[in-house]
């Protein structure tokens, strides 16, 4: 039988999309959360998988990636690298659905990798952009 786990994490980043012409294309930031479910066996150790050894792959990644940092489009020509100490250009609108996606795509390359947690399955990835509006990515 398969059990199911969830971690919360949270960080403040800024953004700006490009592409929309509400009040996200302004400069703004969040307080956003994330939460990771995975599911799998019950091991000997009576836990799927410890919780810090999730913290292991997701804290690193919102260190280096996130925390603090201030994501654009690639394309957006209203910033340039010299305006912030942590623009991130990136390939796609830095939006809840796709930074849920890009920790989604992250999980992949480090299960083809060989490094993913064995007999665990990444379930869920949902990205809290305020305490009302959240992006999720499932396994179908």
């Amino acid at each position: 039988m398969k059990v199911s786990i969830a971690k919360e994490y949270d960080w403040e980043m800024g953004h700006a999309l490009w592409k929309h012409r509400g009040k996200c294309f302004n400069p703004h930031g969040h307080n956003y959360r994330m939460e990771v479910e995975i599911s799998g066996p019950v091991q000997e150790n009576g836990m799927v998988l410890d919780f810090s050894h999730l913290d292991d792959w997701v804290e690193p990644l919102i260190e280096k990636h996130f925390d603090h940092a201030f994501w654009v489009n690639e394309n957006d020509e209203r910033f340039t690298a010299t305006m912030f100490s942590r623009l991130d250009p990136v390939l796609v609108e830095p939006t809840a659905e796709n930074l849920a996606l890009w920790f989604w795509e992250v999980w992949k390359e480090l299960s083809v990798s060989g490094h993913e947690f064995p007999g665990v399955t990444l379930e869920r990835i949902t990205v809290h952009e305020t305490d009302r509006a959240s992006a999720t990515v499932r396994r179908s």
